[in-house]
């Protein structure tokens, strides 16, 4: 498996692992706006084709510099082989060179196979958001310190 930057040719496949992915998956022009974004990362894990993706934007009016991470899903049939975390370790490899403090996310609170992955990097609770779905779910707002200060 490779990961690497997403280019504008993989939106027909990013497209296909969101709808396969999420109930309320994001629509196409929202997935292409973030592949032209220069602000945002967006991540492929490849095997030959796409198999799944990252997209995290880096947030300018923060207090530190932070990457949101908006978006990560791996198709149903490559699920649970590593490419979520061959993402993710990418993604905190281009954070610590680029000097990012924290990344941010939000997990649907009943996932709880996403939180415990997160869980596992390093990802702490923070805030809890009522209502946060379009279905009304609520999410928990998660972060990772990558420069924690010592006491």
């Amino acid at each position: 498996m490779r990961v690497r930057f997403g280019r504008r040719t993989d939106l027909p496949a990013i497209a296909a692992i969101e709808a396969a992915s999420f109930p309320h998956p994001w629509p196409s022009d929202l997935l292409a706006a973030y592949l032209d974004d220069e602000g945002t990362v967006v991540l492929v894990a490849e095997e030959g084709s796409p198999i799944g993706f990252l997209i995290a934007c880096r947030e300018r009016a923060a207090e530190v510099p932070v990457f949101h991470i908006h978006d990560l899903a791996v198709a149903p049939p490559h699920r649970r082989r590593g490419a979520a975390s061959a993402l993710l370790g990418e993604l905190m490899r281009i954070a610590v060179a680029e000097r990012i403090a924290l990344l941010r996310l939000e997990v649907r609170i009943a996932n709880e196979a996403a939180r415990r992955f997160y869980e596992r990097w390093g990802f702490r609770p923070t805030r809890r958001l009522g209502r946060y779905y379009e279905d009304g779910g609520d999410a928990l707002r998660m972060e990772l310190d990558l420069h924690p200060r010592q006491s």
